[in-house]
Formats: C-alpha cells, structure tokens, sequence
C-alpha cells in the first residue's frame, strides 16, 4: 500500500515510518523536517492528490511549555492543519486515522474513558480536542473515513522526552535520576511499538468518527519508573522539591477496553519496556 505519515520524523511518526517501510509499505513522510508544512493548503491537496491508500496524521506541535507561551502556534499546527487535511479528503476517499493526546482528558475522571467529558489543563490538550472534534463534524458532514486514538504517555527509542527516556538518559550519562516530590505522580506508560499497533488496529477495524484509548491500561508512579530504571543501570534517585504547574497532571491512567475489543492488546509490560529501550538506545536505534 501507499502510505501517507504525516510528521513522520517526530518520535512517534519515525518510529511508525520504520514499522510500515518493514512490512513492504511505500510510505510518503509529509513531514516540516522534509519541507513538508500541515499548514500549507496548496501544498498538501498536492501531495493527497498523487493517491493513498491510507493516511495517518501525526502530526503535531507536541508540546506542553510552546503551547502555553504561544498558543496561536498549537492552534496553527493542531487546529489548522487538521481542517487542511479534512479539505482535502472531502474529495479523496482515503482511510485516515488521527493521534491525539491524553492531553484531552485533563481533570477529567479517573480512569480515562473515551465517553467522559473532557477537561483540558493545557492550551495543546485544547488544540488536540479541536482538531478531534472538526474530524468528527467532517465525518458526520462529509462522510470521510476518520478515526481517532488517544495516547497515552509513550515512551521508547529516539525520544528525549517523558519520564521514562529522561530517566534512561540521565543513568546512561551516569548522572542521578531526578525526582520531583515523591515521585507520585502517575502516568499510563505504554512502548511505542505497542502504541503503533494500536493505532494500526484502530485505522484497518476502528469505526468512523469514533475515538479510541491507546495505552498500557496500567497507571504506574514516577518513582516507579525510576526504580526500574536504577535496577539496570545503577545510579542514585534524588528528590527534588517540586510546585506542579497549572497544567501538570497528577494522574493519568486510561481504559483500554474499547479499543481491546478491535484485538489490540499491549506486549510491553513496563518493566519489559524500560528494560528494551534502554538495550535498543545502547544499541543506538
């Protein structure tokens, strides 16, 4: 199949690249990075146009600090660039699915289930919900083919970001894990290449306009997180004083049961992955 990744050099969006190219794939990274902008109309109804089978929209400003500086930025990238790429689908019959964020959830409930209403602390968790809700308008208008899957924290090869790939970078550079607090602070982690399964299952079985939760369903603490890094690389845990910010979540944990029913089920226990990262970054992938 032709393949179209949008922001296919971001963490997620290369690692997903590898995963289609390594079934035989022809895959199209649109991608800033490649001179590829979600911004530019013209641009993109040029490169849809050529033909697709199959679209994923990755694509993103993905992260928290710019949005809250900038938040017409998030809203360019995340709002924009959706309503671009819907434009150009009302004319394509191309099957699409869209990465969207726990972010959305907010202060919402615990655990996240897709049904709840959302409360987003952070101008990107705003802008993910926008772009999440023109995709379901084009669906109910337009009949476009569009799904969407909220991640949860992923974590894995080629990311900096997050507690997990923090950690790791700070043993493998024999320095001491920083903890904020206690480190009680909880996030649902799940591995990349679970998370790309997941989003695969819900693009070939997943039903239009409907949204579905992509993570571990486990919530695990940062000191968590931290013991099982220093269990591989041996390097002290320091606790640092800490004041969350507005818009830091103290938990975050989702269901998985609906998207479980589409046969998505996640290989990486967290130990496991932590375990695995850490080997594939010594082996620098």
């Amino acid at each position: 199949m032709r393949i179209l990744v949008t922001g296919g050099s971001g963490f997620i969006g290369q690692n997903l690249v590898k995963y289609l190219e390594e079934r035989d794939h022809d895959v199209f990274n649109y991608d800033l990075n490649e001179g590829y902008d979600i911004t530019d109309f013209n641009q993109l109804r040029g490169v849809i146009e050529t033909g697709f089978d199959q679209i994923y929209h990755v694509a993103a400003q993905a992260f928290l600090g710019p949005g809250e500086n900038d938040p017409c930025m998030d809203m360019r990238v995340n709002g924009f660039g959706m309503l671009n790429l819907l434009k150009c689908l009302e004319d394509e019959n191309i099957p699409m699915v869209y990465t969207s964020s726990g972010a959305v959830y907010g202060l919402s409930e615990i655990p996240h289930k897709e049904d709840l209403v959302c409360v987003p602390m952070s101008n990107y968790g705003v802008s993910k919900l926008a772009a999440e809700n023109y995709l379901r308008k084009w669906v109910k208008t337009m009949g476009i083919d569009a799904k969407i899957t909220r991640f949860s924290s992923v974590y894995g090869p080629h990311r900096k970001h997050g507690p997990v790939n923090i950690f790791i970078n700070l043993a493998k550079q024999r320095k001491p894990i920083t903890v904020y607090g206690q480190g009680t602070q909880t996030r649902d982690l799940v591995h990349v290449h679970d998370a790309i399964r997941g989003v695969e299952r819900v693009l070939e079985r997943g039903k239009r306009g409907e949204i579905y939760n992509i993570g571990l369903g486990e919530e695990h603490s940062v000191m968590e997180v931290a013991k099982i890094v220093t269990s591989v690389i041996n390097v002290p845990i320091e606790h640092v004083k800490y004041e969350q910010s507005a818009f830091d979540l103290p938990r975050s944990w989702f269901d998985i049961t609906k998207v479980q029913k589409l046969g998505y089920n996640p290989m990486m226990p967290l130990e496991l992955g932590i375990r695995s990262t850490i080997f594939d970054m010594e082996r620098g992938e």
